[in-house]
């Protein structure tokens, strides 16, 4: 997964929750040309740039039940595992997902940014390629035998060179 910085006037918080409607967007919104705020007034880009903070108070954003409202539902939503951890620290009661993990995916969005996934790479370094097969080699073939001193291709023992009598060595 790679971050990317999001340029648009608005955030992308689609993960924490929905807008009831649109927030105002500027004018004449062109972004194959340029910057969205090109041809604005200083107090016109004020007015329709929107942050994280600013959207999440707006009346137009609802976001969703799992973000937190006290300290029980942030201690709930820790990485802490009952199950898993025999004799946890009392930091681990309250550490969450975001602070430890180096790209996490939750609900939240701490940063102005847009998560992209980009395809996993092949851990061979090659592609997966499925032929079929041009012959069938028997198992009992002779000819695919390891080898040594006791196969049926090793005339070790049955006939002597003609020259000196000794045994013939493949």
């Amino acid at each position: 997964m790679i971050r990317v910085r999001n340029y648009s006037y608005a955030p992308h918080l689609e993960r924490e929750g929905r807008f009831i409607c649109p927030l105002p967007s500027p004018p004449n919104v062109d972004t194959n040309r340029g910057e969205w705020y090109s041809n604005l007034k200083p107090y016109e880009r004020l007015f329709y740039h929107q942050t994280l903070s600013s959207v999440r108070s707006s009346k137009r954003y609802v976001a969703t039940s799992q973000i937190p409202k006290d300290s029980l539902d942030f201690q709930l939503q820790a990485r802490y595992v009952h199950s898993r951890e025999n004799f946890p620290e009392l930091v681990d009661y309250v550490l969450q997902t975001e602070t430890c993990c180096q790209m996490p995916q939750t609900f939240r969005v701490l940063r102005n940014t847009q998560d992209i996934k980009l395809p996993k790479p092949d851990k061979m370094g090659h592609p997966l390629k499925i032929g079929g097969i041009k012959e069938k080699l028997s198992p009992h073939s002779v000819k695919l035998i390891n080898s040594g001193p006791h196969t049926q291709l090793v005339n070790n023992g049955y006939s002597r060179q003609p020259a000196d009598g000794n045994f013939f060595r493949y």
